[in-house]
């Protein structure tokens, strides 16, 4: 198993998130705060989107939940839900960037183009410490290139702590599609 590695120490975070939770909706005003950017530029690859419309958790700046790089684990799958949360497509599979406790950042072989707000559905039966096997998700961000696609996920509730990643083992990349689980 992959043991998480915190990638930076961010106490003030980890002080607001406990107060969030109890209380407190407002995050700290720090001099240590990153500055604030201005928009992206129309032609910048990157889809920043709006917060979805459900979910208290979702409504929330998560970028100050520490963040754990991934290295050599397991990929996960992901299919898109319509706007039903019904299923849509075939799966695909994704490689862990970095993970939280609100969320991942995954990298995709090859350009994808989602919509905003997307909903995605990821089996993590692989990684059994996440203790349980499928979770929904919706992307935060996007940006794709000719060679792969990176995506920021939030998961719709925040996990209880961040989970154990096992190591991949395989030499050759699985179609997630031919699994016994994948029509379930």
């Amino acid at each position: 198993m992959v043991e998480p590695q915190p990638s930076s120490g961010d106490a003030e975070a980890r002080a607001w998130l406990a107060g969030r939770l109890d209380a407190n909706p407002e995050p700290p005003s720090s001099a240590d705060s990153p500055p604030q950017t201005a928009p992206p530029a129309a032609s910048d690859p990157c889809v920043l989107l709006a917060p979805p419309d459900r979910g208290e958790w979702l409504g929330q700046e998560h970028r100050r939940l520490e963040r754990y790089p991934v290295q050599a684990s397991r990929p996960i799958a992901l299919r898109l839900l319509d706007a039903g949360g019904q299923p849509q497509g075939r799966w695909f599979l994704a490689d862990i960037l970095d993970i939280s406790r609100g969320g991942l950042c995954l990298m995709v072989s090859g350009p994808m183009q989602l919509p905003a707000e997307q909903h995605l559905q990821m089996d993590v039966r692989c990684h059994p410490d996440f203790g349980q096997l499928r979770l929904e998700s919706v992307m935060r961000w996007c940006r794709s290139s000719i060679a792969f696609t990176t995506l920021g996920l939030a998961f719709l509730e925040l996990l209880p702590r961040v989970p154990r990643l096992e190591l991949e083992r395989r030499t050759v990349r699985r179609d997630p599609n031919t699994e016994t689980w994948a029509n379930e």
